[in-house]
């Protein structure tokens, strides 16, 4: 019989006789080494032997190139790719944070009891006018000024009110880093500033 090597094609005789009463027999290709297992012609009805099935070495030569790996997207355009995404969909808004969500709790005043999410990097306190209205007599019309930096820190200063911004009781007369959970004054309305990590605990 000819038996052929199923890797490089290679033909060579064999005796198909010398099978005897075995169902089949492992080759191994004396051209490229490569070894296969052949059923016994007499028997190729027969059920084959699952011992016999098993190849001896790995099926691929050792010569054989390996698929090349991808390089890993750079982390800077995978993020770029990601915040655009959520602009894209609603949920970042062009300039703040990606991962973060900011937010102002009211201690005290008219307003007391309640939580306003900061949507934009630059946010105006006033008492009638401005992103976060505190409807607070005591308040000016535009009392003080929040800042987002993209590096996530939150920046407040005064915008020459009547009664002054005050942070940890002190009255402010630049601008000030504030941290989250950390107080601040504007007339009689207290605030808290809340800063999550969206990406370690995602909202439900």
């Amino acid at each position: 019989m000819i038996v052929v090597c199923p890797a490089c094609q290679a033909r060579f005789q064999y005796d198909d006789s010398r099978f005897g009463a075995i169902r089949a027999k492992r080759f191994k290709c004396p051209k490229c080494a490569h070894v296969f297992e052949v059923a016994n012609p007499a028997l190729t009805l027969a059920p084959r032997d699952e011992t016999l099935s098993r190849p001896l070495t790995d099926p691929m030569p050792e010569d054989a190139p390996t698929p090349p790996v991808p390089p890993p997207a750079a982390r800077t355009t995978a993020k770029r790719d990601r915040e655009a995404m959520l602009v894209a969909a609603g949920l970042q808004v062009p300039g703040m944070p990606p991962g973060l969500r900011f937010s102002l709790a009211f201690l005290s005043g008219p307003q007391a009891s309640t939580v306003q999410v900061l949507e934009s990097p630059q946010i105006i306190i006033g008492r009638e006018e401005g992103d976060v209205i505190t409807r607070d007599p005591e308040t000016s019309r535009c009392h003080a000024r929040l800042e987002i930096h993209r590096d996530g820190t939150v920046w407040i200063s005064d915008q020459q009110s009547t009664n002054g911004t005050l942070v940890d009781g002190e009255r402010i007369t630049e601008s000030v880093r504030l941290a989250s959970q950390q107080e601040f004054t504007c007339g009689n309305s207290t605030f808290m500033l809340l800063v999550r990590n969206t990406e370690a605990f995602p909202l439900h």
